[in-house]
């Protein structure tokens, strides 16, 4: 939704490039960030092997 927002003309229109930019650039920062946790669950169901 991010990438689609980004390339969207209508959202920039409607908010601002600055906005867009800005906004969905930091969504697929969090979203990366995300992305490299690790849970609870992962931790319990991986580590009882070792």
């Amino acid at each position: 939704a991010s990438i689609a927002m980004q390339n969207s003309s209508v959202a920039k229109e409607l908010f601002g490039e600055g906005f867009v930019d800005h906004f969905t650039n930091t969504r697929l920062w969090e979203h990366r960030q995300y992305a490299k946790s690790v849970s609870d669950w992962e931790l319990k169901r991986y580590f009882e092997g070792i």
